[in-house]
């Protein structure tokens, strides 16, 4: 893994795609580490002086590969005071600060261990950043991989896209998507993410393992189900609980 750095950066573009959820783009100043699909940064939008205290930031997942070595792509929503802050004060320009890259929520390379994909609503990140390695790549780490990706409604499956054009030029990766109010979509499943209806989709679990990303009651439920209900080995059940 690449040693974290500190980096400036600034807001190159933002994408609403409703008034708690938005898409940032941030430009750094300088060339960053090597990220690892599935990784993180620390974000502070306050300033930074290297010889004082880093302020207030919190930890977000990188949602592309950063290929180019210096672009970072954020998808936030609104979950307390200092995403309250991002959404309502960062505009195109604004200086940023992050930290990074942290963690190590990455897909184990295997000639025959399936993965299965959970995410629920932003939660989908750290697969954003799979799936666009994945497109540069042309390939899986995996033989297979299919993401199943649940939001409130279907307008907030904002990666959607990006999982179709995966599943039509990679092989071996397909995606499921789910919104509570799914109405209108046929490609839509209406509901919420099941894990029982997950497992019986999967079909047997032997050499699969199962990621987990999305809202922490959602983390802890589905883990729990897929180890004591389903008798999955707990080293195949793999969370994103940084938060």
């Amino acid at each position: 893994m690449a040693q974290p750095v500190h980096f400036h950066a600034r807001v190159e573009s933002i994408t609403r795609h409703d008034t708690d959820t938005a898409t940032y783009v941030l430009g750094a100043d300088k060339r960053l580490p090597r990220f690892v699909p599935g990784q993180f940064i620390h974000l502070a939008i306050d300033p930074y002086d290297p010889a004082s205290f880093w302020p207030t930031s919190r930890v977000f997942s990188v949602a592309n590969a950063v290929a180019d070595r210096k672009t970072v792509q954020l998808t936030i929503s609104r979950q307390g005071a200092f995403t309250s802050r991002v959404l309502d004060e960062l505009v195109v320009g604004s200086d940023v600060w992050g930290k990074g890259p942290y963690g190590d929520f990455s897909l184990t390379p295997s000639a025959d261990h399936a993965v299965v994909l959970i995410a629920g609503g932003t939660g989908v990140t750290p697969f954003a950043s799979y799936m666009d390695a994945a497109l540069t790549e042309g390939s899986l780490p995996a033989p297979r991989a299919i993401l199943h990706y649940g939001a409130r409604r279907p307008e907030l499956l904002v990666y959607r896209e990006l999982a179709d054009r995966c599943a039509s030029r990679v092989p071996g990766f397909t995606a499921r998507y789910y919104a509570q109010d799914g109405a209108g979509d046929a490609a839509v499943r209406p509901g919420m993410l099941d894990v029982d209806a997950i497992v019986r989709d999967t079909g047997a679990t032997a050499n699969v393992s199962f990621y987990i990303s999305g809202p922490r009651s959602m983390i802890r439920s589905f883990q729990s189900r897929l180890i004591e209900t389903h008798h999955v080995p707990a080293d195949h059940v793999l969370v994103d609980a940084w938060d």
